[in-house]
Parts: structure tokens; sequence; C-alpha cells
């Protein structure tokens, strides 16, 4: 059940949202929420289509991270302006000589809060998302390193992030809709740039192309033709999953993949346990005796 815990967490937060809704009331509530949902939007718009923007009308270069940081400033400038302005205006459409004061709290205020109730969830569980497919590129990078063979035995356990994006994933329904709004954990380019750190390895491709929940993919010689991209190349090179997972060639390849559902369905990871499993301990040299 650990693996659940994010899960867990949104519900309790969802619960204690409502208790306060319905105790303290919504309004403060309802204008954090639309103010952080307006940012966020803004912040993921702003790192999904920025680059492109500029590379078309201005032919400028820019970065993941300036991209990133430049929506993180703007969206967080508009959710402190837009705090203010819904906390106001919230409060005069709820005060006391309003029709809809009932709203408020009690049960409906506690309904109401449901909203940015959501919103935070939404965050949070995005935040999940990108945090399990960095861990889990990084593990199978580390899969993928020279003498990993002789790591029998000794292999770490995958991080539990990548176990908790899983469980968030495999809500029903949550999984497309993070797809549509999350450009980095989305899983067919993520499983895409996984699949270019695997082709790098002799041993856990060869385990891999063996195995039923891979074998399929591991046939496509396209992931070798990606891993060997001067840009996939420079983002492997540096460790920046970031760069990996948004390479155009990596979203092109997911993008293009013949079967689109099959790369998007994959989870790699009891595959990956099965490989540090099957590599066999390295004895220790016996000591002689005099």
């Amino acid at each position: 059940m650990t693996e659940y815990f994010p899960v867990l967490a949104a519900i309790l937060f969802v619960v204690v949202a409502f208790i306060y809704a319905s105790n303290k009331g919504v309004v403060s509530l309802l204008a954090s929420g639309l103010s952080i949902g307006i940012g966020v939007a803004l912040i993921l718009a702003g790192f999904r289509y920025l680059p492109g923007l500029a590379k078309t009308y201005l032919d400028i270069d820019l970065t993941w991270q300036f991209s990133l940081g430049l929506s993180a400033c703007v969206g967080g400038l508009v959710f402190l302006v837009l705090r203010f302005i819904f906390a106001f205006a919230f409060k005069q459409m709820f005060n006391a000589d309003s029709p809809l004061h009932a709203l408020a709290d009690g049960t409906a205020g506690g309904i109401l809060s449901l909203f940015p109730s959501f919103v935070a969830v939404f965050l949070f569980f995005t935040c999940v998302r990108a945090a399990g497919t960095v861990q889990e590129l990084n593990y199978v990078d580390s899969l993928t390193q020279p003498g990993i063979e002789q790591m029998g035995g000794k292999i770490p356990s995958p991080p539990p992030s990548i176990l908790w994006r899983n469980a968030v994933e495999s809500l029903p329904f949550l999984a497309p809709l993070l797809d549509q709004t999350d450009p980095f954990s989305h899983r067919r380019a993520r499983n895409a740039a996984a699949l270019a750190l695997i082709a790098r390895s002799v041993d856990l491709n060869r385990f891999l192309a063996q195995h039923p929940d891979t074998a399929a993919l591991l046939e496509a010689e396209e992931w070798k033709l990606l891993a060997a991209d001067p840009e996939v190349e420079k983002a492997i090179a540096g460790r920046d999953r970031v760069a990996l997972v948004t390479a155009p060639a990596v979203q092109g390849a997911a993008a293009e993949y013949p079967e689109p559902r099959d790369l998007e369905r994959l989870i790699l990871l009891p595959a990956l346990k099965e490989f540090g499993q099957s590599l066999v301990p390295v004895a220790e040299p016996e000591a002689e005796s005099f």
C-alpha cells in the first residue's frame, strides 16, 4: 500500500479542505484555488510552447530552464495579482447580504471547496509524475552503465517515486488527462526516452528484448537511431532528463511510433526489477590461508 501514499495524501487533503470550508468558510480556498489554477496553466503552457514560439518567430533556441523560469515568474506574478482580486470578489459575492451567503460555509461551502481541492491535487499529482519520471530515467541509466553485471545482488531498490507515479496513473482516466497537460511526463515521450537509454546497453537491451512486456517494442531499430541523435546524446551525457524527454527527436519518435497504445501503456519497472534480480552475484575471492 505504500505506493498509494500520494493517493491517500490527496484524499486526506480533500477531506481536510472540506471540513475547513464547512467551518471557516470557502472564500479563501476558492480565491487561492482559482488563482493557483490559472498560474499553473500559464507555467505549463509556457514550458510547452515557449521554445517553439521563440524558434518560429524569433529564430531563438530557448533552453527548458529558461522557458520554465520565465513561465514560473509570469505564473507566480499572475497568481499574486489574481489572489487579491478573487479574494475581494468572492467576499462581495458571499457577504452576509448576498443571496449566495448560504453557500459560503456549511455543507454547501464544503462542496464548493472541492474545486480548489481538485486544483491542488492536480498540481500535486503533476509533481509526483515529474519526480517519478526523473527517477525512472535515472534508474534506467544506472542499469545501462558498463560493468553492471558485476553488481549482481547489490543493485538498490528503485526509488519509491516511481511506484508513486505508477499508482497515481493507475487511477481511472487520470493518466490520459495528465498527458494532455504535462509535456514532460507524457507517457509515450518518457517511454521513448527510456527505450533510447536502454538501446545503449548490450546487457539490458538483450534481457528486455526477451521480456514479454518489452520484447515487441525493442524489436524496433528506431530506438538505437534515436539514441544516436545529437541532442539526445547531449542530454544523456549531461544527465538532463527534462532535455532528454523534450528533445524534438524523442517527441517525434513518440508521436510517430506505429503502435502508440503499446508505447503509452508500457510500464518498465517490473522488467527492470527482473533484470536486476537476474544478475548473478560475483563471488568474493577466498582468502588464502597460511
